[in-house]
């Protein structure tokens, strides 16, 4: 077991302490099944097969599920699989993408230098994409993902390298790249970082007057390359500065939208719309999940959910919660059965609802599985 480069990974995404567990984690599956973890097979099916042996064994259905989640997160580490060629791999759900956000992608990241770069790459000559460009690429950037992406859909898998491509490829290498540098175009070009901005004049029709910020600020660029991670933690610098000024009352924030994104990311889960009655997604299965996320401004605020209605008229089979810290990162996450849900929830008459609060105990509880895990992963691909 590589047990450096692994408490690397995991540092980036967890806490001290989780990473520790996650560590005894993997040793426990070595000593008990006398294996080790470079040499065995962590695709999905293996890592299965790897759980129904712990089972057999007699070990807790908990420090099963606990192992299960460290076998995942140490797949990360490209570990060679050596899966029979004939095992099909899992099947997994598809991921919604709104009309408004494949606009506002189309609209203000797909024709931006790095994309226009991208798309040269990993195109073949009639415009499609080459899935094998794409990951040769990839590798050219110390970047190797054919295995652990080798579920996902052409256009995840080019959606979940480029935002990590974006992050590796020195802006040099792309820097003014444009389609429009074989096709003038009759649109002005957006001043890039490092440029002075051009007159007025030279970028506006002349029957037309220029706003007074036409021209597109380095700041603003900067942002739309930066990841999904990097966005949200600048926001909850910004949301608490605000705070501290008396700007804003409320930590308002993107925590429902941000968790939604995650579980389905993980699980494959597909999103319901925003009308759907007591629950969020559903799996495969046509299991129902209502998801819930907490941000902690502090190691001391409060775990509790936001409101659960209508829980004894059982609108989902699972409550899937995640806690972030202020920055947006997860700290833990966990899927809970709905029977634990109602035996812990306290009804409130005054919002007609009920609360729930995620203290660690809830992790204790059988049938309860730990996503901790799965939730640093997916975030960690977009």
């Amino acid at each position: 077991m590589r047990e450096r480069e692994y408490r690397r990974l995991l540092a980036d995404r967890l806490g001290a302490d989780s990473v520790n567990s996650y560590v005894a984690n993997c040793r426990r599956v070595e000593r008990e099944l006398a294996i080790n973890l470079d040499n065995a097979d962590l695709s999905d099916a293996g890592i299965a097969a790897l759980v129904s042996r712990l089972r057999g064994s007699g070990i807790p259905d908990k420090s099963v599920n606990n192992c299960r989640s460290a076998l995942r997160a140490y797949a990360e580490l490209g570990t060679s699989y050596q899966a029979a060629p004939s095992a099909p791999p899992a099947a997994r759900g598809p991921m919604t993408i709104t009309r408004e956000q494949r606009e506002s992608w189309s609209a203000g990241t797909a024709s931006s230098p790095f994309n226009s770069w991208l798309a040269d790459r990993v195109r073949d000559a009639q415009g499609q994409l080459d899935l094998d460009r794409l990951h040769d690429l990839a590798a050219e950037y110390g970047v190797d993902r054919r295995q652990e992406y080798r579920n996902l859909n052409p256009g995840q898998q080019r959606m979940s390298l480029g935002n990590i491509l974006r992050r590796l490829v020195p802006k040099s290498e792309y820097d003014g790249h444009s389609p429009a540098a074989a096709a003038p175009s009759a649109e002005p070009r957006q001043a890039q970082i490092g440029e002075s901005a051009p007159d007025a004049q030279q970028v506006t029709a002349p029957d037309r007057k220029a706003p007074a910020l036409e021209v597109e600020a380095p700041r603003r660029e900067s942002v739309r390359q930066a990841s999904v991670g990097e966005l949200l933690g600048l926001y909850g610098e910004i949301m608490d500065e605000l705070r501290a000024r008396s700007v804003v009352r409320t930590g308002n924030s993107p925590v429902g939208d941000y968790a939604e994104l995650l579980f389905a990311e993980a699980f494959g889960w597909s999103l319901e719309a925003n009308s759907a009655s007591g629950h969020d997604a559903t799996d495969a299965g046509g299991l129902r999940y209502q998801i819930k996320g907490r941000r902690l401004s502090s190691l001391t605020a409060s775990r509790q959910l936001g409101a659960i209605r209508r829980l004894h008229d059982h609108t989902f089979d699972y409550l899937a919660a995640v806690l972030f810290d202020a920055r947006f990162k997860v700290l833990r996450a966990v899927v809970i059965p709905h029977d634990i849900v109602a035996a812990r929830a306290r009804r409130s008459d005054h919002t007609n609802s009920w609360t729930f609060l995620l203290d660690d105990r809830v992790w204790g509880d059988k049938g309860v599985r730990d996503a901790t895990a799965d939730l640093a992963v997916a975030a960690s691909r977009l």
